[in-house]
């Protein structure tokens, strides 16, 4: 295991700080975090106070869309000794609200890289997404990490999380003593957590594209959150795609889900959930429809063998598990007759 600054001054454990704590991931790693002696103290970073924490763990309010936010976890770090920092305060979902979603994502990944190269710190992590490799027509049929992110047309959110990315991969390169590690997670299913996939499986209706049936992966949030902790425990620099095993084409994915399809021509789909995203009576905006014309499919195998991370859910068990919580046990055996 990499040696942490805390360690090194004598300190007995590592000292970790871990925004977006009001979210599944979040509270599950510091929760992790808590029954491990290798870890001493954990400063929880939010604008809201979680109702519990462990003895090892402290809240601090923090608002990463703040101008002063960098130089107050700079001062922070500092103080509380700091090695590691994991940045979870990334939004799932796109916002009607995009300034304040930008503002969060790129302004407040800003803040925390400032703060890292201030305070000095051993190992900084966040996550990212699959989906900032953009679907596209001319993808592969696996995407590397070495792929370029390429984003969506006119996706305000995937923009932000390209961005910020990019934030990350000029300080991973200013900063080479700092161990800098990227996790850009698969769409995640789960009864926790709250994705564009997870919001489009839970619909009555699916739109879709005439014409157009792409391949979907996902991840299981428990598996998504073992491959954070595995990433917490032994740092190690770079970029890491975590996806399950697998895929299915969207029409299964939908079918399976107990979704009505609701198959669309291009022109119309775009115009239609373009007037309802605009009317704010929808929570996927009209550019999510690449993501069901064209493929986006990672290639998982660095984090397997890198991080050790070995996904307990193919897609498939991942989208069993998701319907049965659902109460949809009449689909599976529908879609296996």
């Amino acid at each position: 295991m990499s040696t942490s600054k805390s360690e090194r001054a004598g300190g007995a454990g590592r000292v970790v700080a871990v925004t977006g704590i009001s979210e599944f991931l979040g509270q599950r790693l510091i929760g992790l975090m808590e029954s491990d002696p290798r870890f001493r103290k954990i400063l929880a970073l939010d604008v809201r106070e979680p109702e519990r924490l462990g003895p090892k763990s402290a809240f601090r309010h923090v608002d990463l869309t703040h101008p002063s936010a960098g130089q107050e976890l700079a001062e922070l770090f500092r103080a509380q000794g700091v090695d590691t920092a994991v940045h979870l305060a990334i939004m799932s979902n796109p916002s009607h609200d995009a300034s304040y979603a930008h503002e969060l994502h790129v302004a407040g990944t800003m803040h925390m890289l400032g703060a890292a190269a201030a305070s000095q710190l051993a190992h900084f992590l966040v996550v990212g997404s699959t989906l900032t490799y953009g679907a596209r027509p001319d993808n592969p049929a696996y995407l590397g990490e070495a792929s370029p992110l390429r984003g969506t047309a006119r996706c305000p959110f995937i923009d932000d999380l390209v961005e910020s990315e990019k934030l990350v991969e000029d300080f991973a390169r200013s900063h080479p003593r700092v161990v800098t590690c990227v996790l850009r997670m698969a769409s995640a299913l789960g009864p926790h957590i709250d994705t564009m996939l997870s919001r489009l499986l839970r619909s009555s209706l699916a739109p879709a594209v005439l014409g157009h049936d792409p391949l979907f992966q996902t991840v299981h949030e428990l598996d998504a959150l073992e491959a954070l902790k595995l990433a917490v425990d032994e740092p190690r620099p770079g970029a890491y795609n975590i996806a399950a095993e697998g895929v299915l084409p969207l029409s299964s994915l939908t079918r399976v889900a107990g979704c009505l399809p609701l198959p669309l021509p291009p022109w119309l789909a775009d115009r239609l959930l373009g007037m309802l995203w605009a009317a704010q009576a929808v929570t996927v905006p009209p550019s999510f429809l690449d993501y069901l014309r064209y493929p986006c499919v990672a290639d998982a195998s660095r984090a397997r063998r890198a991080l050790g991370f070995q996904p307990r859910y193919t897609t498939r068990e991942a989208l069993r598990n998701f319907v049965r919580l659902r109460g949809l046990e009449d689909n599976l055996a529908d879609a296996e007759a």
